[in-house]
């Protein structure tokens, strides 16, 4: 290493050098974080009366809080709108569907549309189980702000074969977020 020389800086009007530059390098990180933003949850819930014969649409909110990269995956608890009872002649389940709408602050959207059974297990879906570095719907830009991310839960009016047992069903939705390489 040469050896650095020695210079003075003198005051104004007391010498010929007043003034020395010094470079010092300055370096940070941040971590990455990814989560949903406060108030960003998709929560509520759907409660559609005769949805046999008017059918289910309802979207729900979510705004993460991912400084890059993110993946956001949905599991569903009975992979239908369930019944608690079974009888023979009839049905008691009903299909239904979940898109995911995921949107970054640059732009980018990342879309997908799954039937809650391939949510339900070891589904096929782009989005089924639980989050991680390889699984869920990747968003590859940051998403931070309010800009449209939503899930949507949808069915037409039911078209199965046997008639739906009457009265309640339903279905519990996890949604989950990850960091995405």
């Amino acid at each position: 290493m040469p050896a650095q020389a020695h210079v003075t800086a003198y005051a104004a009007g007391q010498g010929a050098l007043n003034r020395i530059e010094v470079g010092i390098d300055v370096r940070a990180s941040v971590q990455a974080r990814c989560g949903f933003a406060e108030g960003g949850v998709p929560s509520g819930s759907v409660n559609q009366a005769d949805f046999d014969t008017k059918g289910i649409s309802k979207d729900f909110a979510i705004r993460l809080n991912c400084s890059g990269a993110s993946r956001v995956a949905i599991r569903s608890q009975n992979g239908s709108l369930a019944h608690s009872s079974e009888v023979p002649g009839y049905a008691s389940s009903a299909p239904y569907n979940v898109q995911l709408r995921l949107a970054g602050d640059d732009g980018t959207v990342a879309t997908a549309t799954c039937d809650a059974a391939s949510l339900s297990g070891a589904g096929a879906c782009a989005f089924s189980g639980t989050a991680g570095h390889a699984t869920g719907l990747r968003l590859g830009a940051a998403s931070t702000k309010d800009n449209g991310s939503y899930l949507r839960v949808s069915a037409p009016a039911y078209s199965g074969t046997q008639p739906l047992l009457a009265g309640d069903y339903s279905d519990t939705l996890t949604v989950t977020v990850s960091i995405a390489p």
